[in-house]
């Protein structure tokens, strides 16, 4: 018999624990999307600015008001491996090595090369074989080590097509020698996306260019970084900030153009409204025709399909902690449905929290006026005191 009642009260508690006070959350809008497979969509600046990191926040109801459970969506992970260097040294006053990938046939895009120089900028060529004997060129890639002003920039990361090639012959004009390599595939990485954003130059020397990608704490990843000028290697920073008061530092980089070299790429790692891109002239004349542009790599989620629609996203509170459901732990399903988000509203629900902070805190404009004329009081009764003496 305790069993039975025990059950039955877990059964009554269990509603309420899935039910959801919709009255702390400020902001809500709808998710469209057709068929009953997992929903994927891309949040907004709106709902970047208005939850709180993470979305913990985030709250998602059916048709019949029932919670929805969500998750991010797995990010794919780079495969990785060190691949010993064969016949490494000098050929024609390049370094030169060999990489031997073996016989598995796995496709490759992305070597991190292991270089002892300080000090250089160099090019390096990539040649794929199977037989060791006729190559194909895949690319040419600048890397480099420059120290400045505003400290010192290393890449020695290289980019080519996928290939399945067993080896790679690396060529590199600039350094003394190629110590080591590590191999990845890099190409189910999601790409880069650009960031819509106003960008205004500010100021001439140093050049100053200001982004405004319209909502707070909008993810970037990566600024992009070119212009018509010929030639030019140059040190450079970025800052990030939410209201233009107070910046950040995000990053110490270099921007340049050497030969063939395409545009910068300055890793970030911002979550602001503005960024903003600084570039030390010193004694040259400005950058000509900089064209500067904020990259993000693709931040879906996703949402259990199968409920009944439509679907209603809430968000913007204060108190709400982190959901927790299973959907997040459990492998996702593969089937997916792009969903659209419909315009953000207040919700007709929000009612604000009370405030508990003490009356001095809330009211800090009267008890200043308060301190103010009561100075004033003692001021003008010492003036008095000192008139009848005299």
């Amino acid at each position: 018999m305790r069993w039975v009642l025990a059950l039955v009260a877990a059964l009554a508690l269990a509603p309420s624990a899935w039910a959801l006070e919709r009255s702390q959350f400020r902001y809500e809008r709808e998710l469209n999307a057709s068929g009953s497979a997992t929903i994927v969509f891309e949040p907004d600046g709106r709902m970047y600015a208005h939850s709180r990191p993470d979305f913990a926040d985030l709250r998602i109801l059916d048709k019949a008001g029932r919670q929805v459970p969500w998750r991010p969506a797995p990010k794919p992970s780079a495969r990785r491996a060190t691949i010993p260097v064969l016949n490494a040294g000098r050929q024609g006053g390049a370094a030169t090595a060999l990489l031997d990938l073996g016989r598995q046939g796995q496709v490759r895009d992305r070597i991190e090369l292991s270089i002892p120089d300080v000090g250089f900028v160099a090019r390096v060529d990539v040649l794929g074989s199977d037989d060791r004997r006729t190559y194909t060129r895949l690319s040419t890639s600048v890397i480099y080590d420059v120290q400045g002003v505003e400290g010192a920039a290393r890449s020695t990361v290289i980019g080519f097509p996928p290939t399945d090639f067993r080896y790679l012959l690396l060529r590199a004009r600039g350094v003394s020698r190629i110590d080591g390599a590590i191999v990845s595939r890099t190409a189910r990485t999601p790409r880069l996306v650009p960031r819509a954003a106003a960008v205004t130059r500010t100021s001439g020397n140093p050049t100053r260019i200001v982004l405004d990608l319209g909502y707070r704490n909008v993810p970037v990843d990566e600024l992009e970084v070119s212009a018509r000028t010929r030639r030019f290697d140059r040190a450079a920073r970025v800052e990030g900030s939410n209201d233009q008061k107070l910046w950040v530092p995000l990053a110490s980089a270099r921007v340049f153009r050497l030969g063939g070299s395409g545009p910068t790429s300055i890793r970030v790692d911002g979550r602001h409204r503005y960024l903003r891109l600084t570039i030390l002239n010193l004694d040259d004349p400005p950058l000509v025709g900089i064209d500067v542009v904020a990259l993000a790599q693709p931040r879906p989620l996703l949402v259990e399909g199968g409920h009944p629609r439509p679907l209603r996203v809430l968000y913007g509170s204060s108190v709400a902690r982190s959901p927790s459901y299973d959907f997040a732990r459990l492998p996702p399903p593969k089937g997916r449905a792009p969903g659209t988000l419909g315009p953000e509203r207040r919700s007709a629900a929000f009612e604000p929290p009370p405030d508990t902070r003490s009356f001095a805190a809330r009211h800090r404009g009267l008890v200043t006026l308060a301190l103010a004329l009561a100075a004033l009081a003692v001021a003008a009764g010492g003036a008095l005191a000192l008139r009848r003496r005299a």
